[in-house]
């Protein structure tokens, strides 16, 4: 292993960082085929997104244009979180039959975010501080984060920290040295960033922003220079090559009409304490209970943690190498939008001042949209990490006692961010749903059980579906659903206004076959009389007789 660190230190790298990830994500490994990484929340989401894209490009159609949720209407695609870096990179393996299980692929590259985030920070710290112990000792220190697992419990798109440090180290190298190769792989970077989430394009734009302001101030003639606008016009170009097509269809869409599915900006702002006690995914969450269990939002956004030790070794490195403190100033800038549109402390919401994320909110097209602040977290993160491995650096320099206790350090960094046993979740996968995916006809099928389990549901009989979650739909869709007369006792309000058969010959127009509810809706599908087609794992499933005459 010594030999492999000499001569190739990024290979070591990210071998050691698999056997981390492989030791703070457990039990996942052990249950990689048969249980989903994280809650019953948007990962099933994610899941059903790998299906969809594969199903859509075998037939031919745009996996933009969904035909298959909201039947019979469908419903436009645009801002749905695809996380499509991995999405892409399970498309040859989907159809292994009898095969690699769908939930596999999934924790395939839910897991992998975990050695290669380490190895891109790596990588970017080596190129920010020299060496290779400090820089993987950073690495460790970001991948194995309060930020990552958190969102690990639910936001696959927001856990796939790994492209973005990839983009900055692109960004250092077109500052630093002249040629194509820095802003391409900062393209590169930013490219597979920005696609497994708006959020991380968001993070970049801001990242960018702080960097080069700070840096401007050290280096002012290189950094106005027509060689490096060059650069940069290369670097933003080749971004719009890659990816414009996608914000462009997303301008269209948002133009074309109002979507529905905001979050509310000041219930999910960050609470100012969590950026200083250990949250709901820690391993030492029952030491700081009762601070989290007041913060607002959920459990999977309140992970600012950051860390006392890694807090200390960055405030150390800024203040003895001018060099870290660009990278502090974007962990500033983080923790200043993840707070939101006013202050919290403790749940408590002090709405007297407009925080800066308040004023950025009215005068940035889109933000609004998007009412999750405290996932600018990530920046503060990612800004810590780099600036502490500046800290470990100088360290590491200092002798074989320094570099024992820089490890020692970055030990104490990680544990301090250790998360408890890895959450995992599973539906289950009845036979009768997947004997139905061998039927070729298209027919449809109504599924009022959880948002999460429908989706499961599609990717086990591959039929369309009336309903289905979606992240951002047009407010019109949203209206059919819960407003139309035969579809409001299972989308809405639970109120029949349509009779037994008015509502059963709207569901035979559709071609819905049959429908599936749990317990929650199962008045509903009884007032219609239908004949029980199987039962079992929580859910009904009736038939609705074919059309006569």
């Amino acid at each position: 292993m010594l030999v492999l660190a000499r001569r190739h230190p990024a290979a070591a790298a990210l071998a050691a960082y698999l056997a981390l990830a492989a030791a703070a994500t457990w039990p996942l490994l052990a249950r990689f085929g048969t249980h989903v990484g994280g809650d019953h929340g948007d990962h099933w989401q994610t899941l059903w997104g790998f299906w969809w894209w594969h199903d859509a490009l075998s037939r031919g159609v745009s996996p933009f244009a969904c035909d298959v949720l909201r039947w019979p209407w469908g419903v436009p695609m645009w801002f749905q979180t695809w996380n499509l870096p991995a999405l892409l990179a399970t498309q040859p393996f989907w159809p292994l039959a009898p095969g690699v299980p769908e939930v596999a692929l999934f924790n395939a590259t839910l897991f992998a975010s975990y050695p290669l985030a380490g190895l891109t920070l790596f990588l970017l710290a080596r190129e920010q501080w020299g060496g290779a112990l400090a820089p993987f000792l950073a690495g460790a220190i970001y991948t194995v984060s309060a930020y990552h697992f958190g969102h690990a419990l639910g936001h696959a798109h927001v856990a796939a920290i790994e492209w973005a440090p990839l983009y900055f180290l692109g960004l250092v190298r077109t500052a630093r040295r002249r040629g194509a190769g820095g802003p391409l792989l900062a393209a590169a970077g930013l490219s597979l960033a920005a696609t497994a989430s708006v959020y991380h394009l968001a993070f970049c734009l801001v990242g960018t922003a702080v960097l080069l302001a700070a840096w401007l101030r050290t280096d002012a003639p290189a950094l106005t220079s027509a060689a490096f606008l060059r650069r940069m016009a290369l670097l933003a170009g080749a971004f719009l090559a890659a990816t414009g097509w996608l914000w462009w269809g997303m301008l269209r869409a948002a133009r074309a009409e109002p979507y529905a599915g905001a979050h509310d900006p000041v219930r999910y702002s960050a609470d100012l304490v969590s950026f200083v006690v250990p949250n709901a995914a820690s391993a030492w969450r029952g030491l700081s209970e009762g601070a989290w269990r007041r913060f607002t939002g959920n459990d999977a956004e309140s992970a600012g943690y950051l860390g006392w030790v890694a807090l200390a070794l960055a405030a150390w490195a800024a203040a003895r190498a001018r060099a870290s403190r660009p990278w502090l100033l974007v962990a500033a800038a983080g923790v200043v939008l993840a707070l939101g549109p006013y202050l919290h402390v403790l749940g408590a919401v002090y709405r007297g001042v407009l925080l800066p994320y308040g004023w950025l909110e009215r005068i940035v097209p889109g933000l609004a949209f998007s009412g999750v602040p405290t996932r600018y977290s990530w920046l503060a993160t990612f800004g810590v990490a780099v600036a502490a491995g500046g800290a470990l650096s100088e360290l590491c320099r200092r002798g074989r006692r320094g570099a024992w206790l820089a490890c020692a350090l970055a030990a104490l960094a990680v544990a301090e961010s250790w998360p408890h046993p890895f959450t995992t979740s599973t539906y289950p996968a009845p036979r009768f749903l997947r004997d139905l995916a061998r039927d070729p006809e298209r027919w449809a099928v109504l599924d009022a059980s959880d948002p999460g389990r429908q989706l499961w549901h599609q990717v086990l009989h591959r039929h369309p579906q009336v309903g289905g979650y979606v992240t951002r739909a047009p407010e019109r869709l949203e209206r059919l659903l819960t407003e139309t007369p035969a579809l409001r006792p299972f989308f809405g309000d639970g109120r029949a206004t349509a009779g037994r058969d008015d509502s059963i010959r709207a569901l035979q127009a559709w071609h819905v076959r049959f429908v599936i509810v749990d317990r929650a809706r199962l008045a509903a599908v009884r007032a219609l009389a239908l004949p029980l087609a199987w039962q079992g794992d929580g859910i009904s499933v009736f038939e609705v007789p074919p059309r006569t005459g």
